[in-house]
C-alpha cells in the first residue's frame, strides 16, 4: 500500500498555495490547516450573482457568468460543508434562487442557463435544439438529485409538501432510468450525494441504496488503463471510506489510491483526464489550470480520508 510522501504533499501544498484558484486555496487551508471558514465564504462569494445563484465559472467547464443550477449545487454543497445553516443570509439567497429557477411544468432545474452557447464551455454543455436535455435525461438526475439532497439540509426554507413530492419523483427517476452510470458516471455521483444526505427520509434512502448498490459493481472501472480517460473510477463514487458503496469496490479503491499517488505531476498537481477537443483553446487552458487546483485538493482530501498521507 503506497502513501504520499511528505515531500510529495509539500509539493502539492506549494502548488495549491501558488497556482490554484483562491477558492481552492482557501478550501485547502480550511480542510488541512484549520483556517477559518470565513476565508472560504469570502472567496465563494465572488462566484455568486446578485440573483442569489452561483455562476462565473465556479464549474470551470461552464464559463457563462449567469447563475446555473450546476454551479449553484456546487456552491450550496460548499456552504453545507462550512456549517452554514438556515439562517445564514447567503443560504437564504441561494434557496430563493433555486425555488425561482425550478420549472414546475417539468419538475426539474435546467442544468445550464440558456446563454451557455454564448460563452466558452466544454462540448458536452453545448445546447443545440434541446440536445442538452436529451444528453442529461431531461435533468431528472443531474442536477436535480444533488439539489434535492441539499434542500433537505435546509427544511425551514423550503415548502415541505413540495420537497416531499420532488424527492419522491427524483428517487423514482433514479430507480427507473436506464442506463444509470453511463458516460463518466456523474449521474451516479449525484444520486449518491442524495442518498448520503443525513436529512433524507430513511425510506427514500433505502430505495436509493438498493438501486445504487446493484449498479455500482457493474459500472465502476477496475482497469487502470481506463483511468487515463474520463470514466467511472472507484474514487469517483467512493471518495471517502464513509461512502455507502465503499465495501462493494474496496479492492478497486485501494488500487486506485495507489494509482493516484503515481499520477502526481512534477509540479505537485493532478491533471484532468479530459479536454475540450480543441474548442475555445485559450479558455480551455484557463479552465485546465483551475481544474488542476481543484483536482489536487480533492485528491489530497481522499488520500487523507483513506489514511494515505
Amino acid at each position: 500500500m503506497k502513501r504520499l510522501t511528505s515531500e510529495a504533499f509539500d509539493l502539492a501544498r506549494r502548488f495549491l498555495k501558488t497556482q490554484a484558484r483562491p477558492l481552492d486555496r482557501a478550501l485547502f487551508e480550511y480542510r488541512f490547516e484549520d483556517a477559518p471558514a470565513g476565508q472560504v465564504l469570502d472567496e465563494l462569494s465572488r462566484f455568486q450573482n446578485p440573483d442569489g445563484g452561483f455562476g462565473r465559472a465556479l464549474e470551470p467547464d461552464l464559463r457563462t457568468p449567469s447563475s446555473s443550477a450546476l454551479a449553484t449545487a456546487i456552491g450550496l454543497r460548499l456552504l453545507t460543508e462550512l456549517g452554514c445553516d438556515d439562517d445564514h443570509p447567503v443560504v437564504g439567497s441561494v434557496i430563493h434562487w433555486l425555488l425561482n429557477a425550478f420549472d414546475p411544468l417539468t419538475d426539474v432545474w435546467r442544468v445550464a442557463p440558456y446563454d451557455v452557447n454564448d460563452h466558452p464551455h466544454a462540448p458536452w454543455w453545448h445546447d443545440r435544439a434541446g440536445s442538452l436535455a436529451r444528453t442529461f435525461d431531461d435533468f431528472q438526475v443531474i442536477p436535480r438529485a444533488e439539489l434535492v439532497g441539499l434542500l433537505h439540509h435546509f427544511p425551514s426554507l423550503v415548502p415541505p409538501r413540495w420537497l416531499r413530492e420532488i424527492t419522491e419523483k427524483t428517487v423514482t427517476s433514479i430507480e427507473t432510468i436506464e442506463p444509470l452510470g453511463s458516460g463518466g458516471g456523474d449521474d451516479l455521483v449525484y444520486a449518491l450525494h442524495l442518498a448520503e444526505s443525513e436529512d433524507l427520509p430513511p425510506a427514500h434512502r433505502d430505495r436509493l441504496l438498493a438501486r445504487l448498490r446493484r449498479v455500482v459493481p457493474e459500472v465502476v472501472s477496475r482497469d487502470p488503463g481506463q483511468w487515463r480517460s474520463y470514466c467511472i473510477t472507484p474514487l469517483k463514487v467512493s471518495p471517502a471510506p464513509g461512502s455507502p458503496v465503499s465495501d462493494l469496490i474496496l479492492d478497486a479503491v485501494q488500487l486506485h489510491l495507489d494509482y493516484q499517488i503515481d499520477q502526481q505531476a512534477a509540479d505537485g498537481a493532478w491533471d484532468p483526464v479530459w479536454d475540450w477537443g480543441g474548442a475555445y483553446p485559450e479558455a480551455w487552458e484557463k479552465a485546465r489550470r483551475e481544474w488542476r487546483g481543484h483536482l489536487t485538493l480533492e485528491t489530497l482530501t481522499s488520500l487523507r480520508a483513506y489514511g494515505r498521507l
